[in-house]
């Protein structure tokens, strides 16, 4: 009986820098997917913003906080969470047009 006298080491050899490599590549997949979803979760804050401005809906002068979500430097109003015209101020039961991207331009007195 004869051992095989071929290149078993470099087969083994191979085995290893294949198997090293195909750990690095998804340890770099994996820390890029975790990076990119904390970076989206990250970008999407909620956040609240009081504005005032006159409603034509109560046709007088109102104080509105409105709940923003989206990108920051890009984001809109998409809910109502309290307005001076109503009693209590959370109670709002208008249709919320103000929350519009049209009427969104005509709003003033961000602060």
């Amino acid at each position: 009986m004869t051992w095989p006298v071929e290149a078993a080491g470099w087969d083994v050899e191979q085995a290893w820098v294949q198997s090293a490599a195909d750990s690095l590549a998804w340890g770099i997949l994996g820390w890029g997917l975790g990076v990119t979803v904390l970076l989206c979760v990250a970008s999407w804050v909620v956040g609240v913003r009081r504005r005032s401005f006159r409603c034509e809906f109560a046709d007088r002068h109102v104080e509105v906080e409105f709940e923003e979500c989206g990108l920051p430097g890009s984001r809109g109003p998409v809910a109502v969470i309290s307005c001076s015209a109503f009693d209590p101020p959370t109670a709002v039961v208008c249709d919320r047009s103000c929350l519009g991207s049209d009427t969104r331009s005509h709003l003033g007195g961000a602060s």
